[in-house]
């Protein structure tokens, strides 16, 4: 195995949001050589333009602006950052903060379309292709034939086992999940890393420093090393149980005549799920429904969408009808029916019981060791409520919400776990 010193080569398989994303943190971190792979030329110069775009974003304070100017958070932290104190720090902006220019950084960025050529002499690989079991299990198949031996292969999955993409390689033991949190990489903070069960100490421990060395503009990193593999790492955990609900809401509605544009006027949240594109979210889900359990599989209407190929945002259309990036909102007043069905079937503290009874869950696997994990992981996703503050006056009555709806939905997986309801996560800090 190579020291992180040696780690100088490394590749990304998929060139799309996630995938150049990627290749712009890692070309910002000062490797020599950074390789972006995908099925054409069209989509490769696709990302190359939209890598070149990103890093000269950073470059100046116009474009900076110009760049964050939909951002609140970001515009908030600017407010008490002098721009040229931000752009000449190296966990910020990387090697641009150390005099390289932007065409010296876009120099070190290798677009090849044949994957043997891409991946031959790379000595970190991160696979960033769609949320498909089978389709991610054939790449790590072909990495394991072409890359070298002593390559890492990191998985950019949000959801899936390292250990199940092991199997299809010569090197088990050299694999890891590298989740990197938010749709733009330069972006996120949060970086989720796991081993399979058969990945070492040491594979897992020089994941964790290059994730280090990614910068990030909203601030200082957190790499969150989980104790063990679980379906949806960390954060998607936290999150995508809430889609249990979210499912027999919009099954339920539209069964009641309820329209799409009710329940969005009536203030349920569907754009984030267009932006991520309603085909990850299904393969998600179904990933979930075979590994964790039953209750997260997909309902009747995201179910339908897909099948039309009304996947959001990348087809123009999903849950919303969107005009470039921009959703079309339409405003609609919201009638009775809908303000009642919303009423009766939602509660204003669900959302915050069942990420709690998560968080528990996970501690209670072994997944992590304690609730200060999951509050850190709230300061940085949400930077506002932070679960575990609430919960220890309220876990006894969240206990209560999430008996009631478990029972309401016929969703077992929503009952409180013991450790939520005996209050025993507090030793666990």
């Amino acid at each position: 195995m190579r020291e992180i010193y040696n780690i100088n080569n490394v590749a990304i398989i998929g060139s799309g949001i996630m995938g150049s994303g990627i290749a712009q943190i890692a070309l910002l971190s000062g490797f020599q050589k950074v390789t972006l792979n995908d099925v054409s030329e069209k989509v490769l110069k696709k990302g190359r333009e939209l890598i070149l775009s990103r890093i000269e974003s950073l470059d100046t304070k116009e474009k900076f602006n110009e760049l964050i100017s939909n951002d609140e958070y970001m515009q908030n932290i600017m407010k008490k950052t002098h721009f040229e104190e931000f752009r000449n720090s190296f966990k910020s902006v990387g090697i641009l903060a150390k005099d390289f220019s932007v065409e010296e950084i876009m120099n070190r960025l290798i677009c090849e379309v044949n994957l043997k050529d891409a991946v031959s002499n790379s000595d970190f690989i991160i696979e960033a292709v769609p949320e498909n079991l089978e389709l991610k299990q054939k790449v790590f198949r072909q990495l394991s034939e072409y890359s070298p031996s002593h390559a890492i292969l990191a998985s950019n999955t949000s959801t899936m086992s390292p250990t199940k993409l092991g199997l299809y390689t010569d090197r088990p033991e050299n694999i890891i999940g590298m989740h990197f949190h938010g749709a733009l990489p330069i972006r996120g903070r949060l970086i989720e890393i796991t081993g399979g069960n058969s990945t070492t100490d040491k594979i897992l421990t020089l994941g964790c420093q290059i994730a280090e060395k990614f910068p990030s503009i909203a601030g200082e990193r957190f790499i969150l090393r989980l104790e063990k593999e679980t379906p949806g790492f960390v954060a998607n955990r936290l999150t995508l149980a809430r889609a249990i609900h979210l499912n027999w809401i919009l099954d339920n509605a539209v069964k009641q005549g309820i329209s799409i544009e009710q329940l969005i006027a009536g203030g349920l949240r569907l754009i984030g799920l267009d932006i991520v594109g309603l085909d990850t979210i299904y393969n998600t889900w179904k990933y979930l429904e075979e590994n964790l359990s039953t209750d997260f599989a997909p309902g009747k209407v995201i179910t339908d969408l897909v099948r039309k190929g009304d996947l959001g945002n990348k087809t123009g259309k999903g849950f919303f009808e969107w005009n470039g990036n921009i959703p079309i909102i339409k405003n609609v007043p919201v009638d009775d029916k809908t303000k009642e069905f919303l009423t009766v079937n939602r509660d204003k503290n669900l959302a915050m019981a069942i990420r709690m009874n998560e968080g528990c869950r996970l501690i209670e696997e072994g997944v992590i060791k304690g609730y200060k994990i999951i509050d850190k992981v709230d300061n940085i996703e949400t930077r506002r409520q932070i679960t575990f503050v609430l919960g220890m006056e309220k876990y006894k009555e969240w206990s209560n919400i999430l008996e009631y709806f478990a029972q309401k939905l016929e969703r077992p997986y929503l009952k409180p776990c013991d450790m939520m309801k005996s209050g025993k996560f507090k030793d666990f800090a």
